[in-house]
């Protein structure tokens, strides 16, 4: 497909390719203004169902304009293909940027997940459920903004689940003890997955370790990870607290927003700065070293 036009994008290069169907750069040739490009798997274009919920949920996710949520910009037919045209974000993913620094600091990474808190908050109020948190669905910005990506993928079949085979959707490393039953999800699973995803951030790895599917459900529905603080001692301990408060497994028991979460956090005495421009010294690394330009992702079924 490269070099084709389709609607009013050019086709420049191949970003991936995932479960979903493949996700491209392009240029808006109306406006000049680099997009990202998902087009969506032939069979799944071509199910009628699956476009009515894909265009229904396109709508609400069209009115989200946060500067921490990659815009969603329009959504197309054309032919027998279904495309979805999206803000390009170039930077690098918090999951690479774990990769190759490991745990991260408590005042280098509690900043980044304020302005993540702050992108979910206002989709909750919203009422949009993002269903696949995890770092990689974090992008980093040459501006060290923190753009949260992938809304609505998982809504768009019409499921609440994804296993890393593919046939249910999700990532089953961050997902709530509700999502993995394939119970009704709300606002307080995402906040399971940020807590599961802020425990991996500050200790450099996954809360439960295990590589079988099975033993992987049984342990989000029925067990509690190791303290965070027994793996890194630094971790505040009032950090440490808010993240076993987001994880536990009764969403009543969670923090019932993303916004009592933040307070929690910006009351042990950590920065909320949503647009930090490198001053933090992950930004610094994250800005000078070369970055990966990649707007979302059609993959949903990565082990984060």
């Amino acid at each position: 497909m490269i070099g084709q036009i389709v609607g009013n994008y050019k086709i420049e290069e191949k970003l991936g390719e995932g479960g979903m169907g493949a996700v491209y750069k392009g240029v808006d040739t109306m406006l000049d203004r680099e997009v990202a490009i998902k087009a969506l798997r032939p069979e799944l274009a071509s199910q009628t169902s699956v476009v009515e919920r894909f265009r229904t949920e396109a709508v609400t996710l069209a009115k989200l304009n946060h500067p921490n949520i990659a815009t969603l910009y329009s959504m197309f037919r054309q032919g027998d293909e279904l495309y979805m045209v999206l803000e390009f974000v170039r930077g690098e993913t918090l999951d690479s940027i774990m990769q190759k620094r490991g745990a991260l600091p408590a005042e280098e990474a509690i900043p980044v997940f304020c302005q993540v808190l702050d992108g979910i908050d206002h989709a909750h109020e919203l009422g949009i459920v993002h269903r696949d948190i995890k770092p990689a669905n974090m992008m980093l910005t040459e501006k060290g903004t923190l753009k949260v990506l992938d809304f609505g993928i998982a809504r768009l079949l019409g499921s609440a689940r994804m296993t890393r085979a593919g046939n249910i959707i999700g990532t089953l490393e961050y997902m709530a003890p509700e999502q993995v039953k394939g119970l009704e999800t709300d606002g307080r699973s995402d906040i399971y997955a940020l807590g599961m995803m802020l425990y991996e951030v500050l200790t450099g790895r996954l809360p439960f370790q295990t590589e079988n599917e099975f033993e992987l459900m049984k342990a989000q529905t029925e067990m509690m990870p190791t303290p965070p603080r027994e793996i890194n001692p630094a971790i505040p301990e009032a950090v440490e607290a808010a993240i076993l408060r987001a994880i536990q497994k009764n969403p009543d028991d969670r923090f019932q927003s993303g916004g009592d979460f933040r307070e929690t956090l910006l009351e042990a005495g950590f920065s909320s700065d949503g647009q930090m421009h490198g001053a933090t010294g992950m930004f610094k690394k994250a800005a000078t070293r070369p970055t990966t330009s990649c707007c979302c992702r059609l993959e949903s079924n990565s082990a984060g």
